[in-house]
């Protein structure tokens, strides 16, 4: 009820002229404008997987980047305080790891203002691949964390899980 009362003074409401339900209307509006602010869709993620040989296949994972967004790469020095991207494998029992995940695309290197350092960033778009030896057909789930920041300020860090069915003969 303070945050209501801190909220509605903000806004110059007088909570003691609203009744229960009308508070109960203006607090699902809050949540959700609240929710509409904090959301991250400023990076879309997709993965697909692309056959090598036999039961070996490259998996690869792509971010499309808003524009005025940018995503960390692991070249960035840990001392700046950005988190870059990283990606993990869900443990299966039908899925081995080949080789370790690797950052296709090319980091720009630049000044981060928001972290008072030079950054290794990803902008519009970022690739990145890793191989696995796959034994049965099954859905693998590859968590992908990351910090995402524009020039202004940065969302706190977010790992996202994505799904990918893995065929043997394919």
């Amino acid at each position: 009820m303070f945050v209501l009362k801190e909220v509605f003074g903000y806004l110059n409401l007088d909570l003691s002229k609203l009744n229960f339900s009308m508070k109960s209307i203006v607090l699902i509006i809050l949540i959700i404008l609240g929710n509409y602010a904090f959301s991250q869709n400023e990076v879309t993620w997709s993965v697909a997987a692309n056959n090598i040989e036999n039961d070996h296949q490259k998996i690869e994972v792509i971010a499309s980047i808003k524009d005025g967004w940018h995503l960390y790469s692991v070249n960035t020095p840990k001392s700046a305080g950005p988190i870059p991207i990283s990606v993990v494998l869900d443990k299966c029992k039908f899925v081995k790891l080949k080789s370790a995940f690797v950052e296709k695309s090319q980091a720009i290197q630049k000044f981060d203002a928001n972290f008072d350092s030079d950054v290794f960033i990803f902008e519009d778009e970022f690739r990145g691949e890793l191989e696995v030896k796959v034994k049965k057909d099954t859905t693998l789930s590859v968590t992908v964390t990351y910090m995402v920041c524009n020039e202004i300020m940065c969302l706190p860090p977010i790992d996202e899980t994505l799904h990918i069915k893995l065929n043997i003969n394919e």
